[in-house]
């Protein structure tokens, strides 16, 4: 398997492309990797918030819905939110005592406040989610305050890149140790993203035509990875069922 570089690395290997880590020395200059470090977490976020990325889309999380309440603060209500936090929902089901789902539809808040009656009570089947850095769940219709059934609603969600920047006054987290969470196959892309950014003049100014052709191979690279890397297969078999078995 191929390996999983931590992000100190990438920025090693990106100091490397743009001539500020020279094969001679054992390590970049510690300034020079800060910067980087700082670089490479915007590119990680920035990424993370405008992509659907399978590898930042943890396991689902489940909320217990309360009878006649609307509002669920998902840190507050969910013992399992995760320590990157909600970026955006990707699906959502309502979930009975039996296990039986129902998908729930995820709304925009324009679609939300266009609703005739907030209030209105049944069973939930719409969801908005604020997109607050702590994000709130509304359900519609909310539970009705008598309803003695117990619903869950079961979550997959976009979660934000891990902070690989320089903390404190040192800069020195994140140690050697901090990984990304982006797959292999993402981790070229990486380093030349990374490349463009901090020799466009954060670390280094490099000639138009070397920050040109870095540019060149992480679109190259970005756009295979949107094309197969980042997509659900098709898992179906290309030919037909084997003669006398069952449907599934």
């Amino acid at each position: 398997m191929s390996r999983v570089l931590k992000a100190k690395e990438i920025c090693e290997r990106a100091l490397r492309l743009i001539g500020k880590f020279p094969t001679t020395e054992s390590a970049p200059d510690g300034e020079d990797l800060r910067e980087a470090m700082f670089w490479l977490d915007l590119i990680m976020a920035q990424v993370a918030g405008t992509t659907r990325l399978f590898f930042l889309i943890p396991a689902s999380i489940t909320l217990t819905l309360v009878a006649g309440q609307q509002a669920y603060l998902l840190s507050d209500e969910i013992e399992e939110f995760p320590d990157n936090g909600f970026q955006f929902p990707v699906a959502a089901w309502l979930e009975d005592a039996d296990g039986n789902r129902t998908p729930l539809t995820i709304v925009a808040r324009d679609t939300w406040l266009e609703k005739s009656k907030l209030s209105t009570t049944g069973t939930p089947c719409e969801v908005y989610i604020d997109r607050l850095p702590d994000p709130t769940l509304y359900t519609y219709p909310t539970i009705e305050a008598t309803d003695t059934d117990v619903y869950t609603i079961v979550l997959d969600f976009q979660s934000y890149a891990p902070n690989v920047a320089p903390g404190g006054v040192s800069g020195t987290r994140p140690e050697g140790t901090v990984e990304t969470l982006f797959r292999q196959a993402w981790q070229r892309w990486l380093v030349y993203k990374l490349a463009v950014d901090i020799g466009g003049g954060a670390v280094v100014k490099l000639p138009e035509q070397s920050l040109a052709r870095f540019e060149r191979e992480e679109l190259k690279a970005f756009s295979g990875l949107e094309a197969f890397e980042n997509r659900e297969h098709d898992t179906e078999s290309p030919t037909t069922e084997p003669f006398g078995m069952e449907d599934c």
